[in-house]
């Protein structure tokens, strides 16, 4: 496995995050999605009949509709159809840069037995946590589930 060279610094649900800069990442800017009416699912992103759900997600990380976002952070997975996270910024950050240490947050895993962080960033002596993109993907997707798909 290749080490992660890069990190995006994600906004959004009111902190900063990160989450290492894979390469079936898509980042597509609002002007790309269209705004989502119905559903849980904020935005979209529909290209050649083949519709992404967007989500963005408040303090409490529950799905809210009405969000300053600018940006979607689509997450892929094998087989799968991505899944987007909407953000209010991301900046590309090196890794080289960062002192990321692994950790297991106490309690249970919201879905699926995996925990949303797997790390957390030392950086200017702020404690930044790192995002596991397929747990994030996972609980974007059983947001999803839960509500409907609201077509």
């Amino acid at each position: 496995m290749t080490a992660v060279r890069h990190y995006l610094e994600l906004r959004f649900a009111g902190g900063v995050f990160l989450m290492p800069n894979l390469p079936d990442l898509l980042v597509e800017p609002r002007e790309n999605m269209l705004v989502e009416i119905r559903g849980r699912a904020a935005a979209v992103r529909s290209v050649q009949s083949v519709t992404w759900r967007a989500y963005a997600l408040g303090p409490d990380w529950a799905p809210v509709t009405d969000s300053p976002w600018t940006r979607a952070v689509f997450l892929g997975a094998p087989g799968r159809r991505p899944v987007g996270l909407l953000v209010e910024d991301l900046k590309l950050l090196a890794a080289d840069g960062l002192r990321i240490e692994p950790f297991t947050p106490l309690g249970p895993a919201p879905v699926s037995g995996q925990h949303l962080f797997k790390a957390a960033a030392m950086r200017t002596g702020a404690l930044t946590l790192v995002l596991d993109p397929d747990a994030l993907a996972s609980y974007l997707r059983a947001q999803e589930d839960i509500h409907g798909p609201g077509r």
